[in-house]
């Protein structure tokens, strides 16, 4: 029922579809073809991830630096960039874009997106910028549309070189920032690293040390060896010879740095040597930690150690040379012997030793904690130093162009094609909605099923269309024709029942509703059966009977009722056997007066003698109040409803109107019915009985 209703609205505005359709269609089209055309360009950025192993600069502390240094690039944020606002007014300075006016264009109008943006840019081109991201890869694509070609070239890849050269001088910033922050930090780890070492160098000469764990060493050492010597003094010579081959072994193993208290002691050369090489090695350590590897003072401190260091390994080959020998062993049994004598003594006197090394050897650790420390700082930094270097070296090029824009040949938009067909889609849908808009904005009447709204008053026919140029007398019609038909129905309606309607008033709600043509087609209808039916034209004000048969005006019903001329003289034939007519008559100045007077309701029921059925046409009742007063001087009153003109609005006045009158028409007739699949829209007459019981109600 529904898609009915739908064929129904579309088939009845059809016309104003095909016009929308026709009107938006050809809008589009032309408008293609006036529509200065766009061109747009395309310019591919590939943005590179951070390289594996590349410095963490966030872990140093660094404020203000990009974590895209680090981290994977975050396409989004480039993307976002690229469409800022300095950004592009880079782009538009560089390019010296200019509007109408001359001035710079405004970079939000260039970034600027939206339905109605996208609209206006398309009716009137503009140059415009639009940045996207190929989906799953690094590369963004930066898409420069305007009216001319070489324009949108110049946009697409101007912003790629600027993205470029942004996210180069900003890598730049940020790795020297980095380098100013590692120097500053390097500098004063060296500051430390110095004020320790001259602690240390200061204790070392106020103490007259060089080496508290070799003195330590040294002198436990020498401990063992003379409470060794004092247990073995009673030993044989054989075990004494033994002592003196593990000790042989012994010194055979020490290196030239490690050597007793008793062989220096016997060659101070050594000493001398062993000193020159720690000073000589602290300051290679102090030149090393502030100069470069191949400084002059770094290579002659080297030099001047591994020369010291020759000198002193030949000393010490030179001691032990002799130290395989027999002689060199009968030597050191007898300075065992002497010693044995002393050994008491040496004893406590390395005891006082070693009693006073912790508190001695305190303050040298601290000194040396705190440049073991300032080292391993010194080397994480320069290090850190060194992967900034190398991922500077590889992320300078992190933005870079893989497709350059080309100028292009052809334009984007308007795209002549596509909107011819979208002007077809827009015009169908926007003719179907102005159809179902007018269809709920239209208040008429326009099928039976409406006038079932206005029950009890029934519905006792439907007339259909005429078409504009025929006779719309049925007189002229076949018998088996629609129209002809539907008055004969009506024509039963009335006078097929208990109580048949012989005297009947047509009105309307309003002028041109067709109610003088269903008088006459009426009253053609019924003289068909025979029957001496007589028409009357009671709107004196606008008389239009007489020209639907030809007849003059110049007597009839005003001059009847003025008593200007007989009975017989206002009756004129129609020439249609059986249907006599009185037309209105010369006009008259109060026609209402002579429509309210005594004279009418005498002259209707003698007419009502003379002629077996008598059918007025009066004016519409929203117009004048005729038809209210000659109400009373026929059997009932049809009411003439105009298919797609009467609205309801007019309809429910009229009954409002009707029924302050205390009058109840026999029904309605709906006149221009529309036709459906070759059908006309009737409307099943009401049982006799019904109508009958509106008339006896009516007349008692």
């Amino acid at each position: 029922m529904a898609l009915t209703r739908i064929w129904e609205v579309v088939r009845r505005r059809k016309w104003v579809i095909i016009q929308a359709l026709i009107v938006v269609t050809f809008v589009s089209v032309i408008g293609s073809y006036l529509i200065t055309p766009s061109f747009q360009a395309s310019c591919k950025i590939l943005i590179k991830k951070a390289q594996k192993g590349a410095v963490d600069l966030r872990s140093l502390g660094l404020p203000g630096l990009s974590s895209s240094i680090t981290t994977s690039t975050d396409l989004d944020v480039h993307k976002v960039l690229a469409a800022s606002r300095p950004y592009i007014e880079d782009m538009v300075f560089k390019l010296q874009m200019r509007d109408e006016k001359g001035n710079l264009i405004d970079s939000d109008k260039v970034t600027r997106a939206g339905a109605v943006s996208t609209i206006k840019e398309r009716i009137f081109p503009k140059p415009t910028i639009r940045i996207s991201q190929y989906q799953g890869t690094d590369i963004l694509q930066i898409k420069a549309t305007s009216p001319h070609p070489q324009e949108a070239m110049m946009m697409a890849n101007s912003l790629g070189e600027i993205m470029v050269d942004e996210n180069r001088t900003q890598m730049r910033a940020e790795y020297k920032s980095a380098r100013i922050f590692l120097g500053d930090q390097m500098t004063k780890v060296k500051e430390r690293y110095n004020t320790a070492l001259l602690k240390m160098t200061d204790f070392k000469k106020q103490e007259k040390t060089l080496d508290l764990k070799i003195e330590t060493k040294l002198a436990t050492e020498k401990m063992a060896e003379l409470l060794k010597q004092k247990e073995d003094n009673v030993i044989e010579l054989a075990q004494a010879n033994a002592k003196l081959g593990r000790l042989r072994q012994q010194i055979s193993k020490q290196s030239p740095e490690f050597l007793s208290a008793y062989t220096l002691k016997e060659n101070p050369q050594i000493e001398a040597l062993k000193k020159r090489l720690t000073e000589l090695r602290l300051r290679f350590t102090e030149a090393s930690a502030e100069l470069a590897e191949r400084h002059p003072l770094v290579l002659s401190l080297n030099e001047q150690i591994k020369t010291a260091e020759a000198k002193l390994k030949k000393e010490t080959e030179v001691y032990r040379s002799p130290a395989p020998e027999l002689t060199a062993i009968e030597r050191q049994i007898s300075s065992l012997e002497a010693h044995l004598k002393g050994v008491n003594a040496d004893i406590d006197k390395y005891f006082k030793a070693l009693g006073g090394l912790p508190d001695k050897g305190h303050k040298p650790a601290s000194l040396d904690m705190e440049l073991n420390v300032t080292q391993q700082t010194y080397s994480s930094l320069l290090d850190s130093l060194y992967q900034i270097g190398i991922a500077e070296s590889a992320t300078l090029s992190e933005i870079r162009v893989v497709e350059p824009a080309v100028k292009p040949f052809s334009p984007v938009s308007p795209n002549k094609a596509i909107n011819g067909v979208l002007g077809v889609f827009v015009g169908l849908v926007f003719g179907l909605g102005l159809a179902f808009l007018m269809e709920y904005l239209d208040d008429t009447i326009r099928t039976a099923e409406d006038v079932k709204e206005f029950s009890p008053i029934a519905l006792i026919g439907t007339v259909p269309r005429f078409e504009p140029k025929k006779i719309p007398l049925i007189s002229v019609k076949d018998p088996n024709d629609p129209i002809y038909e539907s008055y004969r129905r009506i024509r039963n309606y009335l006078t097929m029942n208990e109580a048949p309607v012989r005297s009947l008033l047509i009105t309307s709600a309003g002028p041109d509703e067709g109610k003088s043509t269903t008088v006459v087609n009426l009253g053609i209808s019924v003289a068909c059966e025979g029957k001496k039916v007589l028409i009357i034209d009671t709107d004196l004000r606008r008389a239009s009977l007489h020209a639907y048969f030809d007849v003059p005006n110049e007597r009839g019903m005003a001059d009847l009722l003025q008593g200007k001329t007989s009975m017989d003289e206002a009756i004129q034939p129609t020439g249609v056997e059986g249907l006599s007519m009185i037309p209105s008559g010369l006009p008259s100045p109060d026609p209402g007066g002579l429509i309210e007077s005594d004279q009418m309701g005498r002259i209707i029921s003698e007419l009502k003698t003379r002629f077996d059925v008598v059918i007025l046409d009066s004016a519409p009742v929203l117009i004048k109040s005729d038809a209210l007063v000659m109400d009373r001087y026929v059997d009932g009153s049809v009411i003439v409803l105009a298919s797609e003109k009467t609205t309801r609005q007019a309809a429910n006045e009229l009954l409002d109107i009707l029924a302050k009158a205390h009058i109840k028409p026999l029904g309605f007739i709906l006149n221009r019915s529309s036709v459906r699949k070759g059908k006309y829209y009737y409307h099943d007459p009401y049982p006799s009985h019904y109508v009958g019981e509106l008339s006896g109600s009516k007349r008692g």
